[in-house]
């Protein structure tokens, strides 16, 4: 009753059209059709009140409202957004009754001016005449949105036919703003034009990006209409159909949101397909498979800038700031993750892993991002939004300072904790028991390591020191970048028998045959963990492999370490994930695969391998009385699957747990969540290059200046040197021969002049300082005698003195 009774008061209101001043949109509302006599009062999409120019007459607005008024007293059904539409009419009529031509309002009540509510400045009652013309124009410049009109009747353009529509020599407007006014607002039109030329009904992207091309090449007005007919079709809300997912796939590709001025409306349609439903959302990553590379990144990109923008909203920008709207940046990065998704899952990716980075992020407090998410994550807290949940928007420079800060807490934690418990046990604390102490003698390198790792193992996750017996050298770094140095290359020395050093793909992986080495593998772990943990970087070659291993699971509690039966490092390996570690058999495999002959008779294999142990060979079974199973064309793929599994899993398995469990005793964080495997080896290994033609812009001097002579010949030779003797300058230098994550940029270079009145300054080499990456360089009279002096300095390079 009450809802017929609201149809009758409204059946004599015609449709109101009200225009948005800040997004420059006109917003319909047609109490006819929504059948609640509604009118629209804020726009849907900022929030600012609607300004109503088909009212020309206050007197016509002030008949509406005594009708509305009327009705009042007979229907008492209304809902209380109805009355206050109408209390806000009338407030209206008042303020344009009292406006003066200062654009300010006057209270009826005080003579005093209120200057908190601002109205457009109109300076004559001619100029407040021709605004309304001007908008009534444009209004009526722009077709009506064609949601009405029957499929049948409407003419499909296909990409010809596109092509001859909007040719310049036969080109039609109406027909142009019809078919882009349908295409933007009918998603079943949208589908039929885009795959009318397709059999298997797949999207022509081509033909997109001619669309494109041609919106963003004409005038404004197509993209106001556009815009118009999109925003129209979000306040709408179109009804669900089956290409409703297509359909705002596309709407979210349309060139008219590069224009920071139309993110409100953006907005909108990134919540609606942040909200679609799981099943719905692998449908969209499945197009966006199919996506052409250009166009993939174009909307990466955009959305990127997007989250830019209104994380960092300018002050001299309208638009609204996310305080007022927290959803649109959470909304864009869901639908950013849709991209990452559908990224992994080709082949080789569609852009690289750093493109999908948000640079703007590392201005955030990732610290207080980080312990949000990971509070909210031992809590069990589901909802919520922190950019920690999607890793992929955070550079590798962000996630090394969540790991850097997240370690020095636990630093913290523990050397608080052992200082408790000194003071409980009444002994007197001392700075020693803030470190991890480790005492080492070069001789037994592997040995003494060891042993100080076995006996402190509860004060693993301080900060480490390290002390060579017999030598004078204080440690402030330098030391511990040796100790990691020399152990790793001693522990991964072929003669030690723990890795297997393949020539063809230049790394190094397990050897399955060591079986007496399981507390080597543990002490490797922990050092890989404590470089991680103490920012030291490695020269260690694995494979990326080893770091996807090493991070499945990535993260273990207390409680999963108690529990024996789970299974660590066990991944799916790829052909492609065996072709980095044993290329020679990989390509065996694969032409096994492609070969068009008959397997069985051509090749002779049974699921057995055969693998050389020292001067022996052992085969294993590939599965059970495989030495009885031939392989055949039909089970071939199984054959190289298990090969595979075997080379990666299986044959390393008691390994690689020892190695695990070491690396995760001392890395135990949540921030490797945050990692995928190719950072974490980046964060272990650094870079790769090295190249150090731009070490020169970075260093400081210390009682010399970059005029002198010597100095201008240390980089004349520097600039010679090849890659090898440069990485035997870092090293001599910085103490590793790998380059920080960040680059050049990330480091600290100083360069020192050093004399002496006790010898001659010929017999004097270069020194440094490992500790403050310090250089420095007796004033050589000729660049012949430095050059030969620095190559002598940096092949020698190790230990304070000798034994």
């Amino acid at each position: 009753m009450a809802n017929s009774l609201r149809r009758n008061s409204f059946s004599e209101i015609s449709t109101i059209t009200s225009h948005c001043r800040r997004c420059q949109l006109d917003i319909e509302s047609d109490p006819q059709a929504s059948g609640r006599g509604r009118t629209r009062i804020l726009c849907p999409f900022c929030g600012e009140f609607l300004f109503r120019p088909n009212v020309t007459d206050i007197q016509q607005l002030k008949e509406e409202i005594n009708k509305r008024a009327k009705d009042d007293n007979s229907d008492h059904g209304l809902s209380l957004r109805s009355r206050f539409s109408r209390t806000f009419n009338r407030i209206l009529l008042r303020r344009q009754n009292m406006l003066n031509n200062n654009g300010k309002t006057t209270s009826h009540r005080r003579d005093k001016t209120i200057t908190n509510v601002k109205l457009p400045s109109i300076e004559h009652k001619k100029q407040l005449s021709e605004l309304k013309n001007k908008d009534k124009m444009a209004s009526s410049s722009l077709p009506m949105i064609a949601t009405a009109i029957s499929m049948p009747s409407i003419n499909t353009h296909g990409f010809e036919s596109f092509q001859c529509l909007v040719n310049e020599e036969t080109s039609d407007t109406n027909q142009i703003f019809t078919f882009f006014s349908i295409f933007y607002s009918n998603f079943t039109y949208m589908m039929q034009s885009l795959t009318l030329n397709d059999d298997k009904k797949q999207i022509d992207w081509k033909y997109l990006q001619t669309i494109h091309e041609y919106i963003t090449n004409n005038s404004d007005t197509i993209s106001r209409l556009i815009l118009k007919t999109i925003a129209s079709s979000c306040i709408r809300e179109i009804r669900p159909s089956e290409h409703t997912i297509e359909g705002y796939t596309i709407l979210m590709m349309a060139p008219i949101f590069d224009h920071a001025s139309n993110n409100h409306i953006f907005a909108h349609i990134l919540r609606r397909i942040s909200h679609f439903a799981d099943h719905e959302h692998q449908e969209i990553i499945s197009i966006l498979q199919t996506l052409p590379v250009e166009m993939f990144r174009l909307v990466v990109r955009r959305l990127q800038t997007f989250v830019a923008l209104n994380l960092f909203p300018s002050r001299l920008d309208n638009s609204s700031s996310t305080v007022a709207n927290g959803w649109w940046i959470p909304s864009a990065i869901r639908t950013l993750a849709l991209f990452n998704h559908a990224n992994e899952m080709v082949s080789g990716r569609k852009i690289p892993l750093q493109e999908m980075v948000i640079d703007s992020l590392n201005c955030i407090d990732e610290e207080r991002d980080y312990f949000e998410w990971k509070n909210r994550k031992s809590r069990g807290v589901i909802g919520g939004f922190t950019f920690c949940q999607y890793p992929f928007v955070l550079s590798i420079n962000a996630k090394r300072t969540i790991l850097k800060r997240d370690s020095e807490q636990q630093m913290i934690a523990n050397a608080r904790r052992t200082m408790i418990q000194r003071v409980q046990n009444k002994q007197i604390p001392n700075l020693n028991m803030l470190f991890l102490n480790l005492y080492i003698r070069r001789a037994h390198l592997v040995a003494d390591s060891l042993a100080e790792v076995t006996k402190n193992r509860e004060d693993l996750k301080k900060k480490l020191r390290v002390t060579f017996v017999g030598e004078h050298g204080l440690d402030m770094g330098g030391l511990t970048k040796e100790w990691f140095l020399l152990l790793i290359r001693q522990i991964f020395s072929p003669d030690y028998g723990m890795f297997v050093y393949y020539d063809l793909s230049g790394i190094f992986w397990f050897n399955g045959a060591s079986t007496d080495n399981i507390r080597e593998y543990h002490l490797v772990g922990i050092l890989m963990g404590l470089a991680v943990y103490n920012a030291i970087i490695l020269d260690i070659r694995f494979p990326l492999v080893c770091y996807k291993k090493l991070l499945t699971p990535a993260f273990m509690t207390e409680q999963m370490a108690r529990l024996s039966k789970i299974k660590v490092g066990i991944i799916k390996p790829t052909l492609a994930d065996f072709r980095t570690i044993r290329p020679d058999i990989a390509n065996s495999l694969q032409y096994l695969l492609d070969y068009v002959g008959n397997v069985e008779e051509d090749f002779g294999l049974t699921f057995e391998v055969s693998v050389a142990q020292f001067d022996t060979s052992v085969v294993y079974s590939l599965k059970e009385n495989g030495s009885i199973v031939d392989v055949t064309n039909e089970n071939r793929n199984e054959y190289v699957e298990l090969l595979i599994d075997f080379y990666i899993n299986k044959h390393v398995s008691k390994q690689f747990e020892a190695f695990y469990y070491g690396f995760h005793s001392v890395c135990s964080s949540n921030a490797l969540l945050l990692l995928l495997p190719e950072e974490l080896e980046m964060l272990i290994c650094g870079m790769q290059q090295c190249n150090l033609s731009s070490l020169a812009e970075i260093t400081k001097y210390e009682n010399c200046n970059a005029n002198e002579d010597f100095i201008k010949w240390f980089w004349q030779v520097v600039e010679e040197m090849p890659s090898d003797k440069q990485r035997r300058l870092l090293l001599f230098v910085t103490g590793s021969d790998r380059m920080p994550i960040g680059g050049l940029t990330e480091m600290t270079f100083k360069i020192g002049k050093i004399s002496s009145n006790r010898c001659n300054i010929h017999d004097l080499l270069p020194m440094s300082h490992t500790c403050f990456n310090q250089l420095l360089l007796p004033p050589y009279p000729t660049r012949e005698i430095l050059k030969e002096k620095l190559f002598l300095a940096i092949e020698n390079c190790e230990g304070f003195g000798i034994e």
